[in-house]
């Protein structure tokens, strides 16, 4: 559904949600000739967030936004800075979610219709049955194992932000640290375009340290969501009160271990993590299949050694 007034062609404006209605306008001037967000328009609409840092008008209490923030996209955070999952990491269950609530009801009707009639015997299999349950296998596999990549740095002592996307490391002052929610329509089926935003930060050429950066700026995607922008903007409060005002500003929630460890197993008896760890494992797969992947992926993309000199120390959570 879309729910964004295009009437002005300089400026789109989106509907009201959580206290702001944000005013896309054409960056495509900065963003380079290879990026186009509006389906054959040849723009970029963004509402630009940074620099300089634009503070967003919010409804619900800061506080509360802060602590949803963390949670949700925090992968750890410290006394002087923060990191922040990205988008690929946050919204790795769809290819579970499609599996899960389209692919298997169906495999599982046309697998009792035969049976029922008694076409087919109940533990008789075929080629059809073979090669259903690869696919929904495959698929859940596939977001379960696919590499997850490292968060985004965020160093108030240094005002810097530290990026690794695609085997390229950024490193960018947080005065030139660009950040926009870009308006990016989704196809929605027979439904044709439906809203869909992007929280992205820009990666530009001029900041990379090492590796192949081309010779365009590139986005990496830290939040996507579609038909409301509600959850990027929380993101970016969260980030910019985190390096505008400090780490005492924020919710932080500090330990000595990774985020991404759900429950800690670690003191619970043998019988009791032999009855009960499977049933989270299920309850976790059927709910919030993402945290559990996070928590277990064993592929998981560490830091170029320079970030940990630049951070003053060996962190590599997820």
């Amino acid at each position: 559904m879309k729910r964004i007034d295009t009437s002005n062609p300089d400026a789109w404006v989106a509907e009201k949600d959580n206290g702001y209605a944000p005013i896309f306008r054409d960056t495509k001037p900065l963003r380079g000739r290879g990026l186009g967000t509006a389906f054959g328009k040849g723009v970029v609409m963004e509402d630009v967030l940074s620099p300089p840092t634009k503070i967003i008008p919010r409804e619900h209490p800061l506080e509360e936004l802060h602590k949803k923030s963390c949670l949700l996209y925090g992968a750890g955070d410290h006394e002087e800075y923060i990191d922040m999952r990205v988008n690929s990491v946050t919204n790795r269950e769809m290819l579970t979610r499609f599996s899960q609530v389209f692919l298997l009801p169906i495999y599982l009707i046309l697998y009792l219709l035969p049976r029922l009639g008694g076409q087919i015997g109940w533990f008789e299999g075929g080629v059809f049955d073979y090669c259903a349950l690869a696919l929904i296998l495959g698929l859940i596999f596939y977001d379960f194992l696919k590499p997850i990549a490292t968060p985004v740095r965020f160093n108030y002592e240094k005002q810097e932000v530290y990026a690794y996307h695609k085997g390229v490391l950024y490193r960018i002052p947080w005065n030139e640290c660009e950040i926009a929610c870009m308006y990016a329509p989704d196809f929605m089926g027979v439904g044709g375009l439906a809203d869909a935003y992007s929280l992205n930060l820009w990666l530009y050429p001029k900041h990379c340290v090492n590796g192949k950066a081309g010779n365009e700026p590139v986005p990496l995607v830290l939040l996507n969501e579609g038909e409301y922008h509600s959850e990027l903007y929380d993101y970016w409060e969260y980030v910019r009160c985190f390096m505008t005002d400090g780490p005492e500003s924020v919710y932080t929630l500090e330990d000595e271990k990774s985020r991404a460890k759900v429950v800690d197993f670690s003191k619970a008896s043998k019988a009791r993590f032999i009855l009960e760890f499977p049933l989270f494992l299920i309850i976790y797969f059927l709910t919030k299949p993402k945290v559990l992947y996070i928590w277990l992926n064993p592929f998981k993309i560490k830091w170029p050694k320079e970030v940990h000199e630049w951070t003053g120390e060996v962190r590599n959570w997820h």
